[in-house]
């Protein structure tokens, strides 16, 4: 190579190095430049954190969690050396990413010229300088030495006053002595184990799937000490364990049955001696039964995530509930999330939320879904109709549709539409109260043990009740009786079904018999339900006011007319829209004037699934006619109007002429079949033969498959109930019991033989 060649090479270099550095000190949006390395005396700021943040993840290119996490642990080094304990590292990632994802919302809007998109840019700024607080809720109460209180204060006012100073010496030898203390007792610690490791063999768990590594779970490698009394100068003598009875299933069993470690070693100990077995031949010590759930569930956790990879469109489900942390005294909301699709259900996680705001669900659905990597196969959100779910600017649903970037479809529980129509109506006719419990339940309750459950009255022994259901008796009775030869959820569908035929004089197929009176609390809605028409047809037993008599009469009328097909029903994705179109003509023709007002009014700002999105739903439902659908197809093929709202305003006269579903069809009515993914060329076809046409039968699979109630997220909530604070007590260990468990009652829904047979068989073949 000549000389020139040389230098133009070396010139060539130099200009590309520069080009790096520019680019990598370039301005960036709102935070003027990347920060490679936090440097400085006083606790680092949002601009200094942030700007860190973007660095490793625009510069290096690394992931978002493990930016947030390489992040927190830099600026938490300087909290350190300040003396200031800090919250948890989950905690204060969450803060990060939540000041990323406002980032990236604001820089994807930034050629925006309004007020308020000037106001949000203005105001993200002002806070830039401002002190990134991760200190622990209690730490000025926590902190022992008033400089590093005073510190912490002057740090959160405008400028951060003041600045670390030297580690006082005589910490600093503390703190070294207590590191030399912690590493002589690991040092300790591990002398110990390879003595035991020297004595013992390893007993290891097979998999449950395959031989892979990753899908073992041990049980540990100490077992029973036998300790040998006699005389002075004899020690431990461990004997090795012949046989290993904990089996992935075993522990699994073990887990869902809240059976603790120690608990667990009687029932093994006793199960051994019934079939014959010695027990000091079997690994069931304490420890190597609780090293053996650990390291299973970690496993199953991990199987349940690879093996997670059905492509299917996929629901996400949420709930939050408060309930005491695993540690301290203190309330903590947590928040289960799940995804159901086509023969698809799957817990995700039940994380721990610093406050139940939209914002933050919103935060905590999105990062599990990161987690599993799922994000890009959701395409629609199932939850509750709160205000935390639905608010039009802090609402989780149009939060996590900013997060992921994409519109979803809004899928409403029905079951929670359902609760808010028959509480109107119960409030209405019995009246509100502020209470925790309903007084009349509870009085009845008290009364149960008195009264002659032979001696109840249906529907015919009062002229009023009798005039009302007359007509419609035979339509209930069929309805309920058909449902009853259906396997029902939950034991209180049932009890419905079964009272509504015994009230309207008929008699289920199990017979005449009245469960005892159960939950009284408010909340519980479906005790209004049955209260109500227990309590009316064992009236003559039970003393009630004229008023209460009136209220309870006119609810359970309601409740058995109306409200039981509309409940039943509810769950059924195609058959959503028109079940909507016809309960709010029924509600709005309801003979009561008063009931039919305020019931017709709360499914008024619920109809969800009217929308111009969801509407398209019908065109599955074979109730609906080949004309109609004819129709909703014509007036899709009009020009799109502006984007409709998720949740439609529309008004009663829609229901009170003789327009049908397709009066609520639009263009934006084809988004459904982008969003699922569904097929379209049966479209282009007459109605009539979609039954015949495989297109349809496929887009029909995947439409039923769509969850519109959340009773998912309910059960997550209970399993979170069940099981918190019982079995572990660290924040990971019980994500990872949660999935073992959620996974075991899927495979075992009930404790029949049947069941049982059928599922170890199962396991044991794969």
């Amino acid at each position: 190579m000549s000389y020139n060649a040389s230098i133009l090479l070396v010139y060539f270099r130099l200009l590309l190095t520069a080009d790096m550095e520019t680019r990598t000190s370039a301005n960036v949006y709102l935070v003027d430049s990347y920060v490679p390395e936090i440097l400085g005396v006083k606790l680092p700021s949002y601009r200094q954190t942030f700007g860190h943040f973007l660095h490793l993840h625009k510069v290096e290119k690394k992931p978002i969690r493990d930016v947030s996490r390489l992040t927190i642990r830099a600026v938490s080094a300087f909290w350190s050396k300040a003396g200031i304990p800090v919250k948890a590292e989950q905690h204060s990632i969450q803060k990060l990413e939540t000041v990323f994802y406002e980032w990236k919302g604001l820089q994807k809007h930034k050629a925006r010229t309004t007020e308020a998109h000037k106001n949000k840019e203005h105001e993200f700024i002002s806070r830039l300088d401002d002190l990134f607080d991760i200190a622990h809720s209690d730490a000025l109460n926590l902190i022992t030495i008033p400089e590093d209180r005073q510190f912490l204060l002057l740090q959160r006012e405008k400028g951060r006053p003041g600045a670390i100073g030297t580690i006082d010496r005589v910490n600093e030898r503390k703190m070294q002595r207590a590191v030399e203390r912690q590493n002589a007792e690991a040092m300790r610690r591990k002398r110990s184990e390879q003595d035991i490791e020297a004595s013992t063999s390893q007993a290891i768990l097979e998999s449950s799937s395959d031989d892979s590594d990753e899908e073992k779970c041990g049980s540990g490698d100490e077992f029973e000490k036998n300790i040998e009394a006699g005389a002075a100068g004899i020690g431990l003598v461990r004997k090795k364990a012949k046989i290993n009875v904990l089996t992935p299933g075993l522990l699994a069993a073990l887990d869902r049955t809240k059976t603790t470690s120690r608990n667990a070693t009687y029932v093994l100990a006793e199960t051994a001696a019934s079939l014959g077995h010695d027990a000091d031949t079997l690994n069931i010590s304490r420890s190597s039964v609780q090293r053996a759930r650990t390291k299973f569930r970690k496993c199953a956790s991990a199987r349940l995530r690879s093996e997670f990879g059905a492509a299917v469109p996929l629901t996400v489900h949420w709930d939050g509930k408060l309930m005491d942390d695993l540690t301290t005294k203190e309330h903590v909301d947590r928040l289960p999330v799940l995804v159901s699709g086509l023969g698809v259900e799957q817990l995700l996680g039940v994380p721990k939320l610093p406050s139940g705001t939209g914002e933050v669900q919103a935060a905590a659905v999105v990062q599990c879904l990161n987690d599993w990597d799922i994000e890009d196969r959701v395409v629609a959100l199932c939850f509750d109709t709160t205000a935390s779910n639905t608010g039009r600017h802090q609402g989780a649903c149009g939060l996590i549709e900013h997060k992921l970037q994409k519109d979803l479809l809004h899928t409403a529980c029905r079951h929670h539409i359902m609760e808010l129509i028959i509480g109107a109506a119960f409030d209405q006719m019995l009246g509100e109260s502020t209470g925790p419990e309903i007084t009349l339940f509870k009085r009845f309750q008290e009364q149960w043990q008195f009264i002659e459950r032979d001696n109840f009255q249906p529907a015919s022994s009062d002229l009023y009740t009798e005039d009302m259901v007359s007509r419609w008796r035979n339509d209930i009775v069929q309805f309920a009786t058909e449902q009853l030869e259906i396997q029902q959820p939950r034991d209180d569908y049932r009890e419905f079904l079964e009272l509504s035929l015994i009230y309207l004089g008929s008699s289920p197929s199990r017979g005449i018999h009245f469960q005892a009176p159960g939950a009284v609390h408010r909340a519980r809605w479906m005790s209004k339900v049955l209260y109500v028409i227990k309590i009316w047809m064992f009236r003559q037993q039970f003393k009630l006011t004229k008023r209460e008599e009136n209220g309870i009469r006119e609810v359970a009328v309601f409740a058995v007319l109306v409200y039981l097909k509309a409940w039943i029903t509810a769950s059924l994705a195609v058959e959503a829209p028109l079940n909507d179109f016809q309960l709010m003509g029924q509600l709005l023709r309801y003979t009561h004037a008063k009931i039919s007002a305020v019931t017709s009014k709360k499914l008024g700002l619920h109809l969800w699934y009217l929308s111009e999105e969801l509407v398209a739903l019908a065109l599955f439902d074979s109730r609906v006619t080949a004309d109609t659908k004819k129709l909703m197809l014509a007036a899709m093929d009009e020009p799109a109007p502006d984007h409709p709202p998720k949740r439609p305003r529309i008004d009663t006269s829609a229901f009170l002429n003789d327009s049908g579903l397709e009066q609520f069809c639009t263009a934006n009515s084809k988004t459904i079949f982008n969003l699922l993914q569904l097929p379209t060329s049966f479209l282009t076809t007459d109605p009539s033969d979609w039954q015949d046409n495989e297109a349809y039968q496929e887009a029909l699979k995947t439409v039923k498959g769509l969850a519109v109630v959340n009773d998912r997220a309910e059960r997550g909530v209970a399993l979170i109930q069940d099981f918190n604070k019982k079995l572990t007590k660290g924040e990971e260990e019980l994500q990872f019991l949660l999935q073992v468990v959620s996974e075991h009652r899927r495979q075992f829904p009930d404790c029949s033989k049947f069941t049982l047979l059928a599922n170890t068989s199962s396991a044991s073949t794969d």
